[in-house]
């Protein structure tokens, strides 16, 4: 039976209770292994008296309808809504897990919880967010983010970088990989035959025919080498309108504001981030680590339970 891989992420995050609140809607078709640290999960759960007791089976032991806890072992107390070296560092260990498992076969697929790019950087980890460390730990350069909810899908051809460099990474080579990656996703994925893509422009009024900017040039070649394997795009499209009417697959946003602005407005509790391009399934809640409202029994365990179903629909174990 499929196993999902599934890290806590930053321990003084809401990545635990929003494990904890959606366990009963996990197992199943499925055997979850979460990975992370029982008495840092257990203090999570003294403030949820009104969730059932905790019943975990040891990693391999669990049969269909049980969940699997690989515990490190290593942080037991926490100061919720903190950054904190030791929590980066238990973060990436939980990520570094995970891995092990899909390198292995003993995971089809991985679903993170939230991390703090803070704690990280205090721990010394040299990247700024999941999905550059999977990439690499992966050995994979051509990657892709896809923030998804019920409604859209979007794809981003630049990440997490500064706003004032996104032009010069606007290459047309980039824009073109992203597009194949989204296509071939989509494709392998989700079981979508033909995917009609529509790709957002950079500048205002996508350039206004060069009038607002020559970027637009670059991405116009990287649709028509698209168009030319075969694949349904078209654009450059105004980022201000183009998402007024959801009636494609997928778009291609330029940068990370203009992408996930969209699919946020439309569906934030059900926004799934997802890397494409991976040599396994890496799904995640499309939100942080909460930690203006961790420890305090209130958050919305929605977007990791959505990030946990698409998960299963990406290794075929369920249907969209």
């Amino acid at each position: 039976m499929n196993r999902i891989a599934v890290t806590m992420g930053d321990p003084a995050g809401i990545g635990g209770e929003i494990i904890l609140k959606a366990l009963p809607r996990l197992a199943g078709r499925t055997i979850p292994i979460i990975i992370g640290d029982m008495k840092a999960l257990a203090a999570i759960k003294t403030g949820l008296p009104s969730l059932p007791p905790l019943s975990f089976k040891g990693p391999g032991q669990g049969s269909p309808g049980d969940v699997e806890f690989l515990d490190l072992g290593f942080i037991d107390t926490v100061q919720p809504g903190i950054s904190d070296t030791r929590c980066g560092e238990a973060s990436y260990l939980y990520i570094r897990e995970a891995l092990k498992l899909v390198f292995t076969g003993e995971a089809s697929a991985v679903v993170t919880c939230p991390i703090s790019k803070a704690s990280l950087q205090l721990a010394g980890v040299p990247f700024p967010g999941h999905t550059e460390l999977l990439a690499h730990s992966a050995g994979v350069d051509s990657y892709v983010m896809m923030l998804a909810n019920p409604r859209i899908r979007v794809s981003l051809v630049t990440i997490h970088i500064p706003l004032k460099d996104v032009p010069a990474r606007v290459t047309e080579e980039k824009v073109f990989r992203t597009i194949a990656i989204t296509g071939r996703s989509l494709r392998e994925s989700f079981s979508i035959d033909r995917p009609v893509i529509k790709v957002c422009g950079l500048n205002p009024h996508a350039g206004e025919q060069g009038v607002i900017g020559s970027e637009e040039d670059r991405i116009s070649r990287a649709i028509l080498r698209s168009r030319e394997i075969g694949m349904d795009v078209t654009g450059p499209y105004p980022g201000d309108s183009l998402f007024h009417h959801i009636d494609c697959d997928a778009y291609i946003a330029m940068y990370h504001d203009q992408g996930l602005i969209p699919v946020k407005t439309t569906d934030f509790r059900h926004t799934v981030n997802i890397t494409l391009g991976l040599p396994f399934v890496r799904t995640s809640p499309g939100h942080g680590t909460g930690f203006d409202i961790a420890g305090k029994g209130i958050a919305d365990p929605a977007s990791f339970i959505e990030a946990y179903r698409t998960a299963e629909i990406m290794t075929g174990t369920t249907r969209p």
